[in-house]
C-alpha cells in the first residue's frame, strides 16, 4: 500500500538532494527488512537490469582456479 504526496518547494531547493534526503528519512523509518520488490516500489524503480562487466583478469583468474580444481580432485 502506498500514498502519493505532492510537496511544493522554493525554486532555490535543489531537487535532486532533496529527493535523496527524504528517501533516507523514509528508508530509517521503514521496517528493517523489505522484499526486493517492495523496495523498488518504495523507490520507484519499474525496471531493473544486472549486468556486470567482467574484465579479461579476472576471467584469467576464474579459468586458473578452475584448472587448480581440476588438479586437485
Amino acid at each position: 500500500m502506498s500514498k502519493i504526496i505532492t510537496l511544493s518547494v522554493p525554486d532555490w531547493v535543489d531537487e535532486k538532494r532533496f529527493k535523496e534526503a527524504f528517501m533516507r528519512a523514509l528508508l530509517e523509518s521503514t521496517p528493517e527488512r523489505l522484499s526486493a520488490e517492495e523496495l523498488r516500489k518504495l523507490l520507484g524503480i519499474k525496471e531493473t537490469e544486472d549486468e556486470i562487466e567482467v574484465p579479461k583478469e579476472a576471467e584469467n583468474v576464474r579459468k586458473k582456479d578452475r584448472e587448480r580444481i581440476k588438479w586437485l580432485s
